[in-house]
């Protein structure tokens, strides 16, 4: 079996335009992946279907996990792939229903790593667009999944433009904190308190400088988050912790996608330290940086072509 790793997406930006005749809302978003991850072996079985076995996150092993239905759905649609069956060992870190992606990066993740057992390339042209075929119906964020480092979404989210690697590390004692709270958030409850007639889906000013090849801080890609209203409403002591994080000294406060985790970003780490120590009970304080799409790939085991080891 090889090993790989998944990691966690933040939406920088999320602006809701509007409903869609399919029941959707139709999206502007800013994903990004930052170096939180799970961890997953995946293997060929040599019996049919698939086999999922989970440490960790209390999370069905059949399947209703997006892990599952990945492999499944890569094992139907690649009938030339040398193997009969999948085996996959996943063990969690990035909490559910957090607004982090993990089980959209989970099924990626599988989709990746299969078709480089099968000797495919993932990063070619028509095996991406086999890829995102299967994708696309797992979840709106399985597609940029795919693809990783910084990227717009479009449509549900999962029309994807790959940006630039130009984020800058973070320098000079910036850091940035994810504030997790032991509560989830339901992405269906959240749309739904969403009310809002569609503002103009302005983006970050930093997101022309990276498309024109310079490199920006992180802190010029955070814009707005149009869920965070329903979601605070949904949650009061969620938007009671976003105003504690606002009041601590942060430079940006956001949540990420649908909540509920709330990303803020501090001048020093001395000031974001303190504002952990003022978090409420179970809440879960962890320093995280942005993954460029270079270093997603190496950090997620993949070969030069895309695959683990």
């Amino acid at each position: 079996m090889r090993t790989f790793s998944s990691f966690a997406k933040l939406n920088l930006h999320l602006a809701v335009l509007g409903r869609r005749g399919d029941g959707f809302h139709e999206l502007l978003t800013l994903f990004q992946t930052i170096d939180l991850p799970d961890r997953l072996r995946i293997g060929p079985r040599p019996v049919p279907g698939v086999e999922l076995g989970i440490l960790g996150g209390g999370l069905p092993a059949d399947a209703r996990n997006l892990a599952w239905r990945a492999a499944e759905s890569f094992l139907a649609a690649f009938p030339e792939a040398p193997f009969a069956g999948v085996r996959i060992e996943l063990e969690k870190g990035i909490p559910a229903g957090g607004g982090l992606g993990g089980g959209s990066a989970d099924a990626a993740t599988v989709l990746l790593a299969l078709a480089e057992l099968a000797g495919l390339d993932p990063h070619s042209a028509e095996v991406s667009a086999r890829l995102r075929a299967l994708a696309v119906p797992l979840g709106a964020d399985v597609p940029f999944f795919l693809v990783g480092g910084t990227a717009l979404g479009r449509g549900r989210g999962d029309r994807i433009e790959a940006l630039p690697d130009g984020v800058r590390p973070l320098a000079g004692g910036r850091t940035l904190m994810l504030a997790i709270p032991p509560f989830p958030l339901s992405t269906a409850e959240v749309f739904a308190r969403w009310h809002g007639e569609g503002e103009p889906p302005d983006l970050p000013a930093g997101v022309a400088s990276l498309v024109a090849g310079a490199p920006v801080g992180i802190e010029e890609l955070i814009g707005r988050n149009d869920l965070e209203a329903p979601a605070f409403a949904i949650r009061p002591e969620l938007g009671a912790l976003y105003t504690s994080l606002v009041d601590s000294g942060a430079e940006r406060v956001r949540m990420s996608g649908s909540g509920s985790t709330l990303f803020a970003l501090y001048a020093d780490p001395e000031t974001a330290a303190a504002a952990g120590r003022r978090l409420p009970s179970g809440t879960v304080w962890r320093r995280v940086s942005p993954l460029g799409r270079v270093a997603w790939r190496a950090a997620g085991g993949h070969l030069a072509s895309g695959g683990g080891e």
